[in-house]
């Protein structure tokens, strides 16, 4: 756009959702200032307060696409650091309950990288831009308050000055909570006597182990074998990544998880029997040691439905809707809620009155479905977890038909392809019940009956 219609906007995080709202704000605003906790690496390093960076990370075409058009080059800047670009279905080994997935192409492109990679190149990209300040090593302590508390204008943060602790206001005219799955923004709307949001948490039980390997080159560059409620809890993803490296990630839902040592992550990887991944395991040395996450719950903060909104004020990413990590939704509902945000400054000339509780409906609505798409399985290892040995209808019902899905899914190209457009976020979930797919899930054979998974530990 041309000309910039507001003087300052605070953006609290310095992770991928803040920078990304960073970039979409440089484009309104002759001053963006983000503001980071911790102090950032110079380069492609790990990031203090990230830890679940070292495990596989997932950008979803959807989010990838609107990446490219926020960041020009950034595909082709990722390819030449070495992270692989290729066709999800032609070149990664899938594997469901009831079997492994033939290889087919389906024109939907998968990036592997590390989560230091990305981040790192577009927290160049933001630095470069002339209306961005990044400040980190910088704590927020607070929001800063017209005298009413009906409008938030800026942030109280922590520095050092002289040698001496101080505190500083950051004045704005809009600030962003991008802090992440831990934001402490429930409690500054209470002490600003706001009623408590109401948070609603859908917890798998589900936690990772991850290492990073170095394996000659495999006949696949990613691999994915899905765990399924409720007897199947374990599963793993694997990333081939820049620098020739594999990240393996296993994971175990229903308190069933992956060890934290060496030798028990090996035997936890050969109980998944997964010749794909037994072969690469068998040529491979460790990079890295184990390193473990348990904090996969969803979680969703219905700020939308709060009676009162202050005003200059947005909540995005996981400040206000946290994804169980397993289904790759993170990053890109918050690059989609960025770009509305943008959509919806353009709209706004030169009045932000209003702007925040509209917006903030605005996210609600974003996180509907991927919420739905997380939660659906969730739900299920939730009950289970809770001593519920019986399932609602309707949840029975769901589940018995994604179970359908599932088998058809090995078996139909069609609905494989379907599948992974649904899951990457370019196609509605609707479309997996569109009469086609529904008349085979109701009326084809179904493919082998399930089997209960072999050392399965229940809590």
């Amino acid at each position: 756009m041309t000309g910039r219609r507001w003087q300052r906007a605070v953006v609290i995080g310095g992770g991928i959702c803040g920078l990304v709202a960073a970039r979409v704000l440089a484009d309104h605003f002759e001053e963006v200032v983000l503001v980071e906790r911790d102090a950032l690496p110079d380069g492609a390093g790990p990031r203090k307060g990230v830890p679940q960076a070292r495990h596989v990370h997932g950008l979803l075409a959807r989010g990838g696409g609107h990446l490219e058009e926020l960041f020009p080059g950034l595909r082709d800047e990722l390819l030449a650091a070495g992270a692989p670009l290729f066709d999800h279905g032609e070149m990664a080994s899938t594997t469901v309950w009831a079997g492994r997935v033939p290889r087919v192409k389906v024109g939907v492109l998968a990036h592997a990288f590390s989560r230091d990679l990305l981040e790192s190149s577009l927290r160049r990209r933001v630095a470069a831009l002339p209306q961005v300040v990044i400040r980190d090593a910088t704590p927020v302590e607070g929001l800063h308050w017209n005298a009413a508390a009906t409008r938030v204008e800026g942030v109280v943060v922590h520095s050092e000055t002289t040698g001496a602790e101080a505190t500083e206001v950051l004045p704005a005219d809009l600030v962003i909570d991008a802090s992440g799955r831990f934001s402490p923004l429930p409690d500054w709307l209470e002490e600003a006597g706001y009623p408590r949001p109401r948070t609603t948490v859908v917890d798998a039980g589900l936690a990772y182990s991850t290492q990073v390997l170095e394996a000659p080159p495999q006949s696949y560059l990613g691999l994915q074998q899905m765990n399924s409620a409720p007897d199947n809890p374990r599963g793993t993803f694997v990333a081939r990544v820049e620098g020739e490296r594999w990240v393996v990630t296993l994971f175990g839902a229903g308190g069933d998880h992956p060890p934290k040592d060496a030798d028990g992550w090996r035997e936890f990887a050969g109980s998944l029997g997964n010749s794909d991944l037994d072969a690469l395991l068998s040529s491979a040395t460790s990079a890295s040691g184990v390193h473990h996450f348990n904090r996969t719950e969803n979680r969703r903060i219905e700020y939308a439905r709060m009676s009162r909104w202050p005003d200059r004020l947005i909540a995005l990413g996981d400040s206000a809707c946290a994804f169980n990590p397993v289904f790759g939704q993170g990053m890109t509902v918050a690059v989609l809620e960025a770009a509305a945000l943008g959509r919806v400054l353009t709209k706004h000339h030169g009045e932000l009155a209003g702007v925040a509780r509209l917006f903030q409906r605005r996210v609600a609505g974003i996180v509907r479905l991927p919420w739905l798409m997380s939660t659906s399985e969730d739900l299920v290892w939730h009950h289970y977890r809770q001593g519920r040995t019986r399932l609602p209808l309707p949840l029975r019902m769901s589940n018995w038909y994604k179970q359908r899905l599932v088998s058809l899914v090995v078996h139909d190209p069609h609905v494989f392809r379907t599948f992974l457009r649904v899951y990457h976020m370019l196609t509605p979930p609707t479309a997996m019940a569109a009469p086609r797919i529904l008349a085979k899930a109701l009326f084809r054979s179904a493919g082998p009956e399930r089997q209960p998974a072999k050392n399965v530990r229940r809590v």
